[in-house]
C-alpha cells in the first residue's frame, strides 16, 4: 500500500471518528429533548425506500417526517402500510432542517405506532456504525503496512 493510499484512509477513518464524536455528544435522549413539537393530523402518504428509514406526510401538511428503520420493517410491506393511511394520528416531532422533522413518538387512539426507544436504538446503533467503521479502516491501514518478515 503506497502512502498516498494510507493517508487518504488515515483521513477517511479519522472522519468516522469525528462523526461518531459529534454524534455521540449531540445525541440526547427523548426525556431530555425541550424542542420537541406536537402535530395532530391524518396519514396521507408513507415514504418506504428499500433502504434506510421510511418517512410519512400528514395530510394538509408540506413537512415530513422522518421515522425509524424498524417501522419501514414493520409497516413499508404492502397491506400494512395501506392500513396507516387515513389514521388520525398525534406526532411528537422535533424539527431538523426546513420542512423536515424527526418524529419521536406517533400514537393513534388505538396504539403506539413509534415509540421514542426505537429511534434511540437507530441513533445509537448508527454512532455505533461510525465507530466500527474508523476502527475496521484503522485496522486495515495497519494489517496493510506491517513489516512482512524474510524468513
Amino acid at each position: 500500500m503506497n502512502k498516498f493510499t494510507k493517508i487518504i484512509l488515515l483521513l477517511l477513518a479519522s472522519f468516522f471518528l469525528f462523526v461518531g464524536i459529534k454524534s455521540a455528544f449531540e445525541t440526547k435522549p427523548y426525556a431530555e429533548l425541550t424542542d420537541v413539537e406536537s402535530f395532530d393530523g391524518m396519514i396521507f402518504k408513507l415514504h418506504c425506500p428499500h433502504k434506510g428509514a421510511a418517512a410519512l406526510s400528514l395530510e394538509d401538511s408540506d413537512l415530513t417526517f422522518n421515522l425509524s428503520v424498524k417501522f419501514r420493517a414493520d409497516y413499508c410491506s404492502g397491506a400494512k402500510s395501506q392500513s396507516l393511511l387515513g389514521k388520525v394520528v398525534t406526532v411528537k416531532a422535533r424539527q431538523v432542517n426546513d420542512d423536515f422533522y424527526q418524529a419521536y413518538k406517533i400514537i393513534s387512539p388505538q396504539q403506539v405506532i413509534l415509540s421514542p426507544e426505537e429511534i434511540e436504538a437507530d441513533q445509537g446503533s448508527s454512532t455505533f456504525g461510525m465507530f466500527l467503521l474508523a476502527f475496521l479502516t484503522l485496522t486495515f491501514v495497519a494489517y496493510k503496512s506491517r513489516k512482512k518478515s524474510m524468513i
